[in-house]
């Protein structure tokens, strides 16, 4: 094959190409064009926005998640004993396998009561008593003796 027809079939393949393209303008690909210049608010408007956001009371991150049981607790105020504990409360409660789950329905039944399990839970001696185990301090139980001889001396 010459540089002839090496050129020309070249050409005529560059010919189909561009004749068999459809033409379609660009709002039918991507929608309709951002307006970039201008905005519909002044720079008062979107300041007195900022400014009455501001105002609105945001809650703070130890509520995003879980129970009204941590309220009060400042961030970074609990130890590593009492987070495993709220852990291991929040797993008996079977609420771990919600945390795979993107979106959680909050108005499952199922969950709502799982839910109410692990406020018991967290709520009740029983975290007290996991944090104790945690922390490897023997529980009252453990430390008297079997049948209650301890009471009987």
């Amino acid at each position: 094959m010459n540089t002839k027809q090496l050129i020309a079939l070249s050409a005529f393949a560059l010919a189909a190409g561009a004749a068999s393209a459809q033409t379609v303008p660009a709002e039918a690909w991507v929608g309709a064009p951002i307006a970039t210049t201008g905005s519909a608010l002044s720079r008062t408007d979107v300041r007195a926005d900022l400014d009455r956001s501001k105002t609105v009371a945001q809650a703070p991150q130890e509520a995003w998640v879980g129970s009204t049981a941590g309220e009060n607790v400042a961030a970074g105020a609990l130890s590593r004993a009492e987070v495993k504990a709220d852990l291991a409360l929040w797993t008996r409660a079977g609420l771990n396998q919600y945390a795979r789950i993107d979106g959680i329905d909050s108005t499952n039944p199922d969950f709502r009561q799982r839910t109410a399990a692990y406020e018991r839970l967290r709520n009740s001696p029983a975290y007290l008593a996991e944090v104790k185990q945690l922390q490897g301090v023997p529980s009252v139980a453990s430390t008297q003796p079997a049948g209650g001889e301890a009471a009987a001396n």
